[in-house]
């Protein structure tokens, strides 16, 4: 199984990691490349690759709210955009470059404050609408932000945010309905989106290589960094994924439309381009869910009848659990496509009982660093669809795996155009990730097979991964560090039935003290985002196992 990990593993991969040094070089024959044929990439702006069929259906429905039933049109969107863009310079003097933090949920406007940022030069920081003050504005501190779009609902949290860095952000209110007031202090998003008088805006030139969109990834270990993704980086992929060999969605045209629920959040790099900025540019119907709950999916299914669905690997097991979902509220369903993090073979196999072998269950891999995706499944190509596996190279995509042996599994490094730039503020970290040549490791384990077909199969990284999030030990265990109680901490993650992983912390007690476990829950509880919660429970323990560098041997704990 994927989370079953054992101790030896711990000393195969201590070796694995010696093979590799920050200026490797590697010869050509360690390089796997793409079956599929390399694409001409033209060298375009986000918006340009967006906007560029927007003639075929100007008219048609681009996105619909789940819950409110509000939507916009692909002309609407794309005049909102230009009108917001405009604005963006005239009102609150922005220049090309500086941060805009988009802090939204799953909703309409989503797009309009995305795109219209980009659209001015921009560039676009995403924040988890779940985080708490504190992350919140270690990431606005961090970006440098300018201006804040969010909602009402979170803007408590976002004024405290404010108040821990000591500055007023400019913030920008998307309303749920139209003629929804504004709170005191802060601009309607409609007033800067409908005026079109903005339309004569002359916008910045641009290059490619820009940086255009800033996510943060905790990367493969350590807090979050900053993801300086360019519009070429970002472009590249949105390519790669819709080439032939590898597209999902069918043609928009005449009355037929793709319809895709967007349950993934949009701060996350899949939701982001995976599914909004991919689908959107070609013409799909998006509907944007932003508070997913199990019990809205048979609504959703019946109401909406999506042909496309991406998701992560807990909500396939809601469908294969939940007796109430039956084959029948699926029919219109083509393909869906799981992500974020790997799929067990038994689900795979108990969701093509269920289905009857009626829908296609592709899964895919890729990271933030990588725009996001590297691996694909596509029964466009054979041996593509593999239980358990994640798929081949997509086009103008290489890989190696270090040690390189196609029985044996090793670290993955893979390169193309779809790499980051680096990471924000971090050159050290840059260095680490990316090596000489451009090769990025990924701190993923992995094998491929006599077809070149990849299989991940472990994590070098120490992340958690919880509901598709990435949770970073690092920063639970100086949270925990500074319980006044604790003298000595570390997290693991641990399988869990519905979230694929949870943090679980051993801690060690100062002498003469006691705790009580449950209080230490609640002490990080208060600090965290809910997915960061030590949802595993809390262990007291004597010591915290460690290497002779002092580096914690996590396995040693999973064991325990």
């Amino acid at each position: 199984m994927y989370f079953q990990r054992i101790t030896s593993k711990f000393y195969k991969i201590c070796k694995l990691r010696r093979h590799v040094s920050v200026g490797a070089k590697f010869s050509d024959n360690r390089v796997i490349k793409s079956k599929a044929a390399n694409l001409i990439i033209p060298n375009q702006l986000i918006p340009d690759y967006i906007w560029q069929d927007l003639g075929k259906w100007h008219d048609k429905t681009a996105v619909v709210c789940f819950e409110t039933g509000k939507s916009y049109t692909f002309n609407e969107v794309y005049l909102k955009c230009r009108n917001l863009a405009g604005s963006l310079q005239r009102k609150f003097s922005l220049e090309k470059g500086d941060t805009v933090a988009v802090i939204l949920p799953n909703v309409v406007d989503f797009p309009v404050a995305f795109l219209g940022a980009i659209q001015a030069g921009l560039v676009v920081t995403t924040v988890n609408p779940l985080h708490n003050a504190d992350e919140m504005a270690r990431q606005l501190s961090d970006s440098g932000a300018k201006i804040i779009f969010t909602v009402r609902d979170i803007l408590t949290v976002v004024n405290t945010a404010m108040s821990i860095l000591g500055e007023k952000i400019p913030t920008v209110i998307a309303e749920a309905q139209p003629g929804d007031c504004s709170p005191q202090g802060c601009v309607k998003m409609s007033e800067l989106c409908d005026n079109s008088n903005n339309n004569g805006n002359a916008f910045p030139e641009g290059s490619p290589d820009d940086v255009a969109i800033l996510p943060y990834s905790s990367g493969t270990t350590g807090f979050p960094k900053g993801v300086q993704l360019t519009h070429r980086n970002v472009v590249s992929n949105l390519y790669q994924m819709s080439s032939p060999d590898f597209i999902v969605n069918l043609k928009t045209e005449g009355s037929f439309q793709d319809v895709i629920p967007v349950f993934l959040p949009l701060f996350h790099i899949y939701g982001m381009v995976g599914i909004f900025l991919n689908f959107f540019a070609q013409g799909c119907k998006l509907v944007m869910i932003p508070n997913f709950i199990g019990s809205q999916f048979i609504k959703l299914l019946q109401y909406y009848q999506p042909t496309l669905l991406f998701a992560v690997p807990p909500m396939i097991v809601v469908v294969l659990n939940n007796p109430k979902i039956k084959v029948d509220d699926l029919k219109s369903v083509r393909t869906i496509i799981s992500a974020a993090a790997p799929l067990g073979s038994l689900s795979v196999e108990e969701f093509n009982d269920k289905s009857s072998g009626k829908i296609t269950l592709l899964q895919m891999y890729g990271m933030t660093e990588t725009s996001p995706l590297t691996l694909m499944q596509t029964p466009k190509l054979a041996n593509g669809t593999k239980i358990g596996g994640s798929g081949f190279l997509i086009p103008n995509t290489e890989a190696q795996i270090i040690p390189q042996t196609s029985a044996q599994s090793g670290e993955l490094l893979v390169r193309g155009p779809q790499i980051m730039k680096g990471y924000h503020n971090n050159p050290e970290a840059t260095r680490d990730a990316i090596l000489q040549d451009g090769w990025l490791r990924t701190g993923d384990i992995c094998y491929y097979d006599e077809h070149q077909h990849f299989f991940i199969t472990d994590r070098l990284k120490e992340l958690i991964k919880v509901k598709g999030f990435q949770v970073a030990p690092a920063e639970l265990e100086e949270i925990l560090m500074s319980h006044s109680a604790v003298v000595d901490a570390a997290v693991v993650g641990i399988p869990h039935p519905v979230h694929g992983e949870a943090p679980k912390a051993f801690i060690v007690v100062k002498k003469g003290q006691s705790v009580n476990t449950d209080h230490v829950k609640e002490f990080v509880a208060a600090k965290v985002s809910s997915y960061k919660r030590l949802v595993g429970g809390v262990v007291v323990t004597e010591k915290i196992p460690r290497n002779c560098a002092g580096k914690i041997l996590r396995n040693e704990l999973k064991n325990m």
